[in-house]
């Protein structure tokens, strides 16, 4: 169940998520990261409706905003604005990094934030155990899959910077749709 104290790892970054808050408009992580990340946690993406601040607790850090490099250290603050493409921060040190993901969410209802921490906490928890197999970026390799994907993000705002927002909308509204008919799920009932 999602509620503070829940705790996943992304085993392609080694990053470990532990849910501290969630509420209907947000929530807040804390995600450890033991030394360099191996790869991001979240492929480049951007949101619709959300706001991000990403708190830097201890360690180095490296993110992209709007296709430009930036670093945060110990103490900084990392703000990720709605509608503008990113990558979230990602440890450049040896010693542990710790941070915490605060995100507010306007304009949509408590299932965005829900569904993208399940769909997100599924995705990890799946994964380490063979459960599914995801492409580089971390996103199913089954299109149905994909699509059902597509369709869970886009409801709540959350957008691959890969596609512009009307082609994602389209994709979700029609692919996503049938995915979703035919019975794909990308959320463990564990993570509702």
């Amino acid at each position: 169940m999602l509620a503070a104290g829940a705790k996943v790892t992304n085993p392609r970054s080694g990053t470990e998520f532990e849910l501290l808050d969630i509420q209907d408009d947000g929530f807040v992580l804390r995600n450890t990261m033991e030394g360099p990340s191996r790869a991001p946690d979240f492929a480049e993406h951007f949101h619709v409706g959300w706001h991000e601040d990403f708190k830097i607790l201890s360690g180095e850090a490296r993110y992209r905003l709007d296709g430009q490099e930036g670093t945060a250290n110990a103490g900084d603050t990392v703000a990720l604005p709605e509608r503008m493409k990113h990558v979230h921060p990602m440890s450049v040190s040896p010693e542990p990094m710790v941070m915490e993901h605060h995100a507010k969410v306007t304009g949509y209802g408590p299932e965005a934030v829900r569904d993208t921490l399940g769909f997100f906490f599924t995705m990890f928890e799946w994964d380490a155990e063979g459960k599914i197999a995801l492409d580089k970026l971390g996103l199913p390799n089954n299109p149905m899959q994909f699509a059902a994907a597509g369709r869970v993000l886009g409801k709540a705002g959350g957008y691959d910077a890969r596609l512009p927002k009307g082609a994602a909308d389209f994709a979700s509204a029609t692919v996503g749709r049938l995915a979703e008919m035919l019975g794909y799920s990308v959320i463990d009932p564990k993570w509702r």
